[in-house]
């Protein structure tokens, strides 16, 4: 190993942690332990180090995820722009079987997410992700070959199987490399909605192919990006700041140090029963787990139906496929708004971070918006193209209490748990959200934005009680910890504690 701080050798470092940690058992011990308390005094990182560090870490990190995010939310809805190309009669999509293909996908992701969970804790993050990606590449090359109806229910239950460990991955890696203060903001360029940048482009472009099964070169092209992409990502992305190759052993202490102080941990590939009860006993928990499912309904029921939404208002297919592009950027303002509006809430007053605020101010947007599509009469064209495209806020909150839920969950098994079953809540949602969008209500699909504005409402009461919830628990710490400075503690930064166990943790809302 090399020097990890001025004149502080590989000896040094294991004789030191072996005081450090004394009598616990290695089980019990964060990967990342053998980094901590090495950088006081004489060998205290600068802040222009923190600073270089921390721009090296974005250049890295941030791009890698972000194209994970995004080509998982592009390959996913590939079948809505199918949809404009005669992928329905060509595959015998009548009556609401084209809802229910749309639904089969979270089918999968929801039969996966516990284990995909496990496996995130047992495998090496970035290893699972090549290897889920290069065959999830596969599965949407197959789909370009189907003919009928139950072949394609089998293979998009396979490809939401495959697509369980993306995002909840990737949370676990931002929660590796950053503290919770700098999570809102590469949480908000990691998670956007360019995806339409894509499939907009790609779209317009398989018009203009000759013969009549055009929707089959949307899978073809969409699945050989997702295997080139498995083959770089394999290449660039690390699996912890213990193993990766590319900062310094220094640079790996400074990440160290600076989650040390948020007591939530980096990894431990240790499974422990006892976190995982907790998990599911935990208000926190299922109070997220609601949340996520009202805030999702808008997902499931607009991503699959826009495209069907929009040409129901006079326009081509190939002119609807780049009219859906606003709703991405549309996305991508959302994200950056609420998480950077977290961002500065949590540079400038750090204690009133007003992370659940941000949520409740994005929910708001969404919900006027829902009450302008369900109001406007058909024929205004512009004012319905304008509601459908601001209806898309909704990824703003949703992103910021994804952020949340990482923030304010501490123990490795505890955190894959929490985040399976957040993504549980995500794919009830999404299953049940087309069902709201009857094909005998298009183009209007009244029963559909009514579900859409319900959610926002639920999802408002939702927050607003998990926020409370914080508030109480954090108040109820303080006046018992002895320790009232909110200095970090060496007894309990790297032990593998869960939020619960620790007294000395505070959650943000």
């Amino acid at each position: 190993m090399a020097e990890v701080s001025k004149g502080m050798s590989s000896a040094d470092l294991e004789d030191t942690h072996s005081i450090k940690i004394g009598e616990v058992a290695p089980a019990d011990v964060d990967v990342a332990a053998a980094y901590a308390h090495h950088l006081s005094g004489e060998n205290a990182y600068t802040r222009k180090e923190a600073t270089q560090l921390r721009w090296r870490l974005d250049l890295r990190l941030v791009p890698l995820l972000w194209f994970n995010i995004t080509l998982g939310a592009m390959d996913k809805v590939t079948t809505a722009t199918a949809a404009l190309y005669g992928f329905r009669t060509d595959t015998g999509l009548t009556g609401d079987r084209y809802s229910w293909v749309g639904s089969a996908f979270y089918f999968g992701y929801l039969f996966w997410c516990l284990p995909s969970g496990s496996l995130l804790q047992r495998f090496p993050i970035a290893k699972l992700m090549f290897v889920v990606q290069l065959l999830w590449g596969c599965i949407l090359i197959a789909t370009g070959f189907s003919n009928n109806f139950p072949t394609l229910i089998a293979l998009r239950v396979l490809l939401g199987a495959l697509e369980a460990p993306i995002v909840p991955g990737n949370f676990l890696i931002i929660g590796m490399w950053y503290p919770r203060r700098e999570q809102p903001l590469r949480t908000g360029l990691m998670y956007t909605g360019l995806s339409v940048c894509f499939t907009g482009p790609i779209g317009y472009g398989i018009g203009f192919l000759a013969g009549e099964h055009q929707w089959r070169a949307m899978f073809w092209i969409t699945g050989a990006m997702t295997i080139v992409w498995a083959c770089i990502l394999v290449l660039f992305l690390p699996d912890n700041p213990v193993s990766a190759k590319f900062v310094t052993e220094r640079q790996k202490a400074i990440v160290i140090e600076k989650i040390r102080q948020d007591q939530t941990g980096v990894e431990n590939k240790t499974f422990k029963r006892d976190q995982m009860i907790e998990a599911f006993t935990d208000p926190k928990t299922w109070l997220m787990f609601f949340f996520h499912i009202w805030i999702s309904i808008p997902n499931g029921g607009l991503t699959n139906f826009t495209p069907l939404i929009i040409k129901g208002l006079g326009y081509t297919a190939q002119r609807s496929t780049l009219l859906t592009m606003p709703t991405g950027i549309m996305q991508t303002v959302a994200s950056y708004m609420c998480n950077g509006g977290v961002f500065l809430c949590a540079k400038y007053f750090p204690a009133k971070q007003l992370r659940t605020a941000w949520v409740m101010f994005g929910i708001i947007i969404g919900m006027i918006s829902a009450v302008f599509l369900y109001v406007l009469p058909l024929d205004n064209y512009n004012g319905r193209l304008a509601a459908l495209y601001c209806s898309y806020f909704y990824l703003g909150p949703y992103i910021v209490a994804l952020g949340i839920n990482t923030a304010n969950t501490a123990g490795h098994t505890k955190k894959v748990t929490v985040n399976a079953l957040v993504f549980i809540a995500y794919c009830v949602s999404n299953i049940i959200a087309p069902q709201f969008f009857k094909a005998d209500q298009a183009p209007l699909y009244p029963l559909g934005m009514g579900a859409v504005l319900g959610s926002y409402v639920l999802s408002m009461i939702t927050i607003a009680m998990y926020a409370t919830y914080c508030w109480y628990e954090n108040r109820r710490r303080h006046r018992i910890d002895a320790d009232k400075g909110g200095r970090a503690h060496a007894d309990t930064d790297f032990r593998d504690l869960t939020d619960k166990q620790n007294l000395h943790f505070r959650y943000v809302w």
